[in-house]
């Protein structure tokens, strides 16, 4: 069976500031992307990388970042939409009809994903069909009203949802059809595949498996970069 990985690195990123989009900027030395894409193109578990990216960037990811990436060729890159829901669309279209095996979707901006993480979360959804990994909720979790708290929630049984979350591609691109069909927008590909009345498997992954969207979370990922080592070789980018 057939396994391919959508890396979703469409955003623009606004949470940062700035006029570098957050996928883009520099972890030791290294685009935050670049980081993600040398993971999934080292797994011995994927045979396809499709990068979903904004349109006008394509040329310069082609220019700058994969012709310095071992292995970059292997990544075909497709343009992404007005919400990450359209760009999974089109990181799925970008598969081809032809694929028929199992895709995992990925956040450009979680470089700190193993391949144990890929290569589980890969063998569940084939498996059953759909699974994703996360971590228990470990901070106590409020429901609150305009500052206010409503209610403590109970912390057992609530999980955060990370990436990867990977699928039966048939599966996937039907729970997709649907969502389009009937208007609905999910926060992630999993909602998509739960509000089609299928089940998704928990995988437990890591804490470490952090999405990257703010200052601070760029200056708290310096303290992983000793423990994730870059696979392949990339010409010092910053």
């Amino acid at each position: 069976m057939e396994r391919a990985a959508v890396i979703v690195a469409g955003g623009k990123g606004l949470r940062m500031g700035g006029q570098t989009r957050k996928q883009y900027l520099c972890l030791g030395g290294i685009p935050i992307l670049v980081r993600t894409l040398d993971v999934f193109l080292s797994s011995p578990e994927i045979d396809h990388v499709v990068l979903v990216a904004p349109s006008a960037d394509i040329s310069w990811i082609q220019d700058e970042m994969l012709s310095r990436l071992s292995s970059g060729d292997r990544v075909e890159i497709a343009e992404g939409g007005v919400e990450r829901q359209d760009s999974v669309q089109a990181g799925l279209l970008a598969l081809g009809s032809e694929f028929t095996g199992v895709v995992a979707v990925h956040d450009g901006v979680r470089p700190f994903v193993t391949h144990s993480d890929i290569s589980r979360c890969l063998k569940a959804a084939s498996e059953c069909g759909a699974a994703i990994v996360g971590v228990p909720a470990f901070e106590t979790v409020k429901r609150v009203t305009e500052g206010r708290i409503d209610e403590t929630l109970s912390r057992e049984g609530l999980w955060m949802a990370q990436t990867p979350q990977a699928f039966d591609v048939n599966l996937l691109r039907k729970a997709h059809q649907k969502a389009e069909l009937s208007g609905f927008q999910g926060t992630d590909d999993a909602s998509l595949v739960e509000h089609l009345g299928e089940s998704v498997r928990m995988i437990q992954g890591s804490r470490s498996n952090i999405k990257i969207t703010t200052p601070q979370d760029l200056a708290f990922a310096e303290a992983f970069l000793p423990a994730f080592p870059i696979h392949s070789s990339f010409t010092h980018f910053c």
